[in-house]
């Protein structure tokens, strides 16, 4: 096996050869059936502009039947193999199609070029399309192509792999390779979450070099940032040379190795008599009238001459420096024996790349030509003091290749050994390497598995990003443009397989026809056009305003950002239609270049803001990423026609993308900004005169749109301090009569990294002035419960905004919904991905009602089980898509999918979810009026009245037909709350204790109970304790073997040593902790503010007597009984008689444990995913009928039968079926509706 991986490598790091190939197939492929390698065909077809011919190499047979062509494609060297991606994945769906393959293995080579690609392509799921023209609806399979990149001087490290996996699963089963097994050794996710994990350990080796360093945590200290902010930000801007490097922007020569008689004679004289003096020295003549260059007369020259001779003579074009310049600048460092990151990288990030030095971008410590990226992303995290500091992070941080050799894992050593992509991958085009998403899972990775859950960021997969942006797009468009869904529907999920064959010319003629729609564009049959709203659809997408409130890593913002200028550049093919060759190229080369598209779209339509600054740091780098990615760079460029010869600046995002609390508008309780007329919503009005605050906004924006386009460093200085007076005169007048120390705290919090406050209608006061708010507002808000983040909420909720928006036990993501609609247009869109559990969580009565009354939601898909975040376990989650509005009778897509497992092994599984077309899947569509149910507004994704759902019926029957609510004739109450059950982890790295983890706090074991040797007055105190597991069907475990302290207040009213010296002393321990208990349970901080750290608030249940209890959550109705003394946590529920009614608890227990009342939990209760949630709240509303005494009587015999049997753990299946028969009596229920019933069950008991 060595020998073929040998043979393997060699032929991936090489440049491509026909030969080469057919030798690897055969490695890859044994059974290859081989059918024309040496025979080239040229390409005379529509795909003849960019493909000069293909040989097919052979054809291979699954062992599951599929067939697979392998094919060698030759590109025409109009442009570089990264380019025409969608060009090339055409012409491999027409390959497998003529071939009848279900796929195709293709290498994708242009002549003369070192690198090439080698393709896996495989036809993915169909779609339907009307056409235009014909009015016939076509089937249409899209090819999906997965890629390596390949050849000399890239790295194949994953390639290698790989196929070295492949070759041997396949060689050890006869069974494969499959196509799955063939598309898997193409696997992103594979290749991405390896880089990940090695990444977030070179990260936490960083931080803590970092730590040891004196002057680091002098500067840190005194610039107010952590180690943890100032090494996310260095590893992102190392990440961001490599993908620069692959541009060949680094370390660019900046002189020619000879001059022409011509070129040393500009050269001579170019800096009068400097150049005179230069030029001599470094050139020299070599007696065929041309000078070469002297290295013994270049090391002779300082910094200062060599940045004059740089400005004399041409440099090398950018584009043409080395692919591994960062490598190449650690072995200088090595060399020279110097400390790479402090004389080397910092000199890189704040002495070149932040400086613009002209045109040459000579950087004289680095002896090469740089380029000046402006932006901000090279500058000094909060202005430390570079120059006069020394990190002293040590070498072998970034490399320990001579100590370790192949196993070398510096930071170079691991980014050397992978393939980093300038593309970010598409739907249809997926390339295996590094991209520039990975930022944004990086962000992800680096945070902790605890602080994820308290920060709430889970990094949205691509999939998800694609759709709720796409849809978004085209709820705006169709409000926008008032044209029929559908066609824009079309256009932006197929546009870019209409533009390819509407564009061709033989389409338009004959009887062709276009695929897109007539609505959107229509030609005679003379050519000449007859419909055209693309245009007003371009303009449409160029004054897009789009939010994301809590950004991340920016995938939503690259998002959106992606799919507008798709949508533009598939309208200008169709622009190009009806121009001429000379003003297409002029379209194409000036206005809508795709970088001009880009650089306009992020400056007018993209917008967020995150409390958290490496999510900012992240999420501007990846749109910096993407402008660089498509900075085409012309060397030999004479006008503006032609393109540019320099690297374009990078613009400034602090306007565009802020850092800052979203949720808050306020200052310690004063409004720093009120809504007015100028901002388009006139509910409040500033405390300004009116034409004042005019002028200022005016300025404001005026002075942010330069901010924007500035690469003077010292420029850009002077207008972010103007920016920052102009805000200040505008919050100052809300400051009014504050303090001057609440005015100068204010001051202090401008200079925080993290503001605690975002100002949207004052700091996007563009967007609010044309528009009221924007028109899409998107995102994955952070998803915390509020217990243990109490002043995380109380920040908020003692806002004006909280105080009309907070509710006990809602989630933070609600705020987020609540602002999202604040800060929306009307009819404007919000799309979010969220957990489900809003739609009938008690918290949530108040986000329910802000939907009710000013929202229509359009779109609800309920995953449920089907895990969409796999770092998220348990969690159920939900898109929800609506608009600002109100019209009660708009219909909702609701989705509610049986799904399981993650999407990441179920892609298409996905699709066929979201597209509508998934057997395990159910889709209503549901008037809004129908959605909301009683006054708590629970959202019922089937309809409050379904007529669709045959169960409907019979749960209107149960409701019709009873005679109360549970609540009517029993007590619900929540089990024991401590707040200290056991001694943590938690508790030990607060508080320091030296106490073994799971030691009983309140909570014993037998062993703890038998240890402390108690009092008889003491031993009174120790009651039997279970958990929620102990609950059986009908009945419940009856031995114990936890038992519960119960110094319970006001039970126990006085605690001291002398009563109970033995349990104060256990207590006594813990006293820390008992001190500081922070329960969501108001009685308990009473009770302990009173004095009383040691005791917990008794419940108001007998839990002596005859009772029921359930678990708050199971995955069937599985209510217990028992008699005995049962003492439990806060996650079981008691059902006890009140003492005003005497209904028979074990008819109730009957009721409540049958298939009919199973439906109605699961269909009218409280589910978690397909759990239900049996909190007090829904167990009091359960409806209940008490019959005659007579059926009460059997039912109650039928029940005392099967827990004789449960406790002894015997088969009732026989009585169970029986007592479901009564109770399908007792409410009147047919033959067709207990048919019903049992099928509903079926599956889920």
């Amino acid at each position: 096996m060595n020998a073929v991986v040998k043979k393997i490598e060699t032929i991936l790091r090489s440049s491509y050869d026909t030969k080469n190939y057919v030798d690897l197939i055969r490695e890859i492929f044994p059974k290859v059936s081989m059918v024309s390698p040496d025979k080239f065909r040229k390409e005379f077809t529509n795909f003849s502009s960019h493909i000069e011919g293909s040989v097919h190499v052979g054809n291979y047979k699954t062992p599951d039947k599929k067939n697979i062509i392998i094919m060698a494609v030759q590109l025409k060297n109009v442009g570089y193999v990264e380019n025409s991606r969608s060009t090339q994945r055409s012409y491999a769906k027409k390959l497998i199609e003529n071939a009848n393959a279900d796929a195709a293995f293709i290498a994708f080579y242009t002549e003369g070029e070192p690198k090439w690609r080698l393709s896996f392509v495989r036809l993915d799921y169909e779609m339907k399309i009307e056409n235009g023209h014909l009015k016939t609806t076509e089937n249409l399979t899209p090819a999906k192509r997965y890629s390596y990149l390949v050849g000399e001087n890239e790295p194949c490290h994953t390639a290698i792999s790989r196929f070295e996996r492949f070759i041997i699963d396949s060689t050890a089963n006869p069974e494969h390779p499959t196509l799955d097994d063939l598309e898997n050794a193409f696997s992103v996710e594979k290749v991405t979450d390896e880089f990940f994990k090695l990444y977030c350990e070179k990260y936490h080796q960083l931080r803590e070099k970092l730590e040891e360093n004196e002057d680091f945590c002098i500067e840190a200290e005194q610039h107010n940032f952590t180690s943890a902010q100032f090494a996310k930000k260095l590893m992102g801007q190392i990440v961001f040379l490599y993908f620069l490097q692959k541009k060949g922007w680094l370390g660019v020569g900046a002189w020619p190795n000879i001059l022409t008689e011509k070129e040393y004679k500009n050269a001579f004289y170019a800096r009068g008599a400097k150049s005179r003096e230069l030029i001599p020295m470094v050139y020299r003549p070599v007696g065929d009238g041309t000078y070469r260059i002297s290295g013994a007369g270049l090391n002779a020259i300082s910094n200062e001459d060599e940045a004059v001779l740089a400005m004399c003579v041409k440099g090398k074009p950018w584009g043409s420096g080395p692919h591994n310049f960062m490598r190449k600048l650690f072995e200088i460092a090595e060399k020279k024996n110097q400390n790479f990151f402090d004389e080397l990288l910092e000199p890189l990030f704040y002495d070149a790349l932040n400086v613009n030095r002209g045109e040459q971008g000579y950087c004289p410590s680095l002896h090469c030509r740089i380029p000046f990226l402006s932006g901000g992303l090279f500058e000094p995290i909060d202005g430390y003091d570079w120059e006069h500091n020394n990190f002293n992070i040590p070498n072998e941080v970034f490399s320990n290749a001579a100590t370790k050799g192949r196993e070398a894992d510096g930071i170079l050593d691991i980014f050397d050994r992978y393939n980093f992509t300038m593309s970010e991958d598409e739907p249809m085009e997926r390339e295996v390497a590094i991209d520039p998403e990975m930022l944004g899972k990086v962000f992800e990775n680096l945070l902790e598995v605890n602080d994820r859950k308290s920060k709430g960021a889970f990094y949205t997969p691509r999939e998800i990003v694609h759709y709720m942006c796409q849809e978004s797009l085209i709820n705006y468009l169709t409000n926008t443009l008032q044209i029929e869904e559908e066609a824009i529907r079309e256009f932006i999920l197929y546009g870019d397989f209409m533009k390819d064959e509407d564009t061709v010319k033989e389409r338009r003629q004959g009887n062709g026809g276009m695929y897109i729609s007539e609505n959107l564009y229509k030609l005679d049959a003379g050519g000449k056009v007859v419909v055209n709203r693309l245009k007003d659809m371009d303009e449409a997408l160029k004054n897009v305003r789009v939010a994301d409130p809590a950004v991340g890593s920016g995938a939503f913002p690259l998002g959106m950002l992606n799919e507008i200028v798709r949508a533009r550049q598939n309208i200008s093919a169709y622009m190009a239609i009806t121009m001429n060759a000379y003003d297409t190229r002029m379209m194409y080369q000036m206005d809508r270049s795709p970088h001009n598209l880009k650089y306009e779209t992020i400056k007018n339509c993209i917008f967020a803001a995150d409390i958290e600054p490496s999510a900012v740091d992240i999420a501007q780098l990846r749109l910096w990423l993407s402008l660089v990615i498509d900075d085409e760079i012309n060397p030999n460029a004479q006008s503006a026609l032609d393109g540019h010869k320099n690297p374009l600046p990078l613009p400034n995002l602090e306007s565009n993308i802020l850092c800052g609390n979203s949720l808050i508008d306020e200052f310690e309780g004063t409004r720093l900004i009120k809504e007015s007329d100028l901002f388009g919503d006139s509910t409040y009005q500033l405390d300004m005169n009116h034409s004042r605050f005019e002028s200022i906004v005016k300025s404001l924006i005026e002075k942010q749109n330069e901010l924007f386009h500035c690469d003077n460093t010292e420029k850009k200085k002077q207008l972010k301090d103007e920016i920052e007076s102009l805000r200040d005169m505008v919050i100052l007048s809300q400051l009014e009569g504050c303090t001057p120390d609440k005015i100068h705290r204010y001051h202090e919090s401008k200079r925080m990294a993290s503001k605690p406050y975002v100002l949207w209608q004052l700091d996007f006061a563009r967007v609010f002035r044309e528009k009221g708010g924007f028109d899409i507002i998107i995102g994955n808000p952070p998803y915390v419960g509020e217990k243990g983040n109490k002043e995380k909420f109380r920040e908020v909720a003692d806002t004006d905004f909280g105080k009309r928006t907070y509710l006990g036990k809602m989630d933070y993501f609600y705020f987020f919904f609540h602002k999202g609609i604040d800060i929306l247009k009307s009819d404007g869109c919000l799309a979010y991905i969220t957990t489900n559990y809003y739609i009938t969580a008690d918290g949530g009565v108040k986000l329910r009602k802000d939907f009710a009354e000013r929202t229509v939601l359009r779109k609800l898909i309920n995953f449920n089980e089907f895990r969409i975040f796999s770092s998220a376990k348990g969690q159920h989650n939900m898109i929800t898509i609506l608009e600002k509005g109100s019209n009660a009778h708009t219909t909702c897509e609701a989705t509610i999918t049986n799904r399981k497992g993650n999407i990441e092994n179920n892609l298409l599984d996905l699709k066929n979810i979201l597209n509508m077309q998934d057997g395990d899947t159910v889709y209503y569509l549901i008037p809004n009026n129908n959605l909301y149910d009683g006054d708590d507004y629970y959202i019922r994704l089937d309809g409050v009245v379904n007529n669709e759902d045959p169960a409907n019926s019979i749960l209107n029957k149960i409701l019709n037909s009873s005679t109360g609510v549970l609540g009517d004739y029993c007590n619900v109450n929540v089990g024991m709350l401590t707040g200290a059950d056991k001694f943590t982890d938690r508790h030990r790295k607060m508080y320091g204790l030296d106490v073994e983890k799971n030691t009983g706090i309140y909570i014993i074991t037998d062993k703890e109970y038998r240890s402390m040797e108690l009092t008889e007055k003491e031993r009174s105190c120790i009651v039997p304790w279970f958990k929620n597991s102990d609950i059986r069907k009908y009945c419940t475990t009856e031995k114990n073997t936890l038992w519960l302290i119960n110094i319970s207040y006001p039970n126990i009213i006085e605690f001291n040593e002398r009563d109970y010296p033995n349990l104060y002393y256990h207590f006594y321990r813990f006293k820390v902790i008992l001190e500081n208990r922070k329960a969501n349970d108001g009685g308990m901080q009473k009770i302990i503010s009173e004095g009383r750290w040691w005791a917990f608030l008794m419940r108001q249940i007998d839990f002596s007597s005859e009772k029921i209890v359930v678990p708050q959550r199971s995955a069937s109705n599985k209510f217990g009984y028992n008699q005995v003394t049962w003492y439990a946590s806060f996650d079981v529920y008691y059902i006890t008689n009140k003492e005003s009614q005497c209904v028979d608890l074990k008819y109730v227990l009957g009721i409540l444990n049958s298939k009919l009342y199973y439906l109605w939990l699961y269909k009218r209760g409280k589910r978690k995913g397909e759990y239900l949630e049996m909190y007090r709240k829904p167990l009091m509303e359960i409806p209940i009928k008490f019959p005659s005494k007579t059926e009460e009587q059997r039912v109650v015999c039928l029940v005392n039968e099967i827990i004789a049997k449960a406790k002894k753990l015997e088969n009732y299946d026989v009585l169970q079926t029986t007592l479901d028969n009564e109770i399908f009596d007792i409410y009147g229920l047919n033959e067709s509706e207990k048919t019903i019933v049992e099928a509903e069950t079926a599956d889920r008991l």
